[in-house]
């Protein structure tokens, strides 16, 4: 199964992570795998993706980053 992707707009960096990490929290302790849920946020040079590409380059660059980290 491909990633879940959660879109944030108009959020500050502190709201986002604060929000992403409880997401991530509550998954753990229900069980889910919480690096199943990539979260992203709306920047100029993504406004006007349509979702699709928007959803394509994320789970894109989530694996590269989860490659990196590895």
């Amino acid at each position: 199964m491909e990633s879940l992707v959660v879109f944030f707009h108009g959020f500050d960096n502190n709201r986002l992570f604060k929000i992403a990490g409880a997401d991530k929290r509550v998954a753990q302790e229900a069980g889910f795998d919480p690096a199943s849920t990539v979260f992203a946020s709306s920047a100029v040079n993504n406004m006007e993706w349509k979702n699709r590409k928007f959803i394509r380059e994320v789970r894109k660059k989530y694996k590269y980053m989860s490659r990196k980290e590895s």
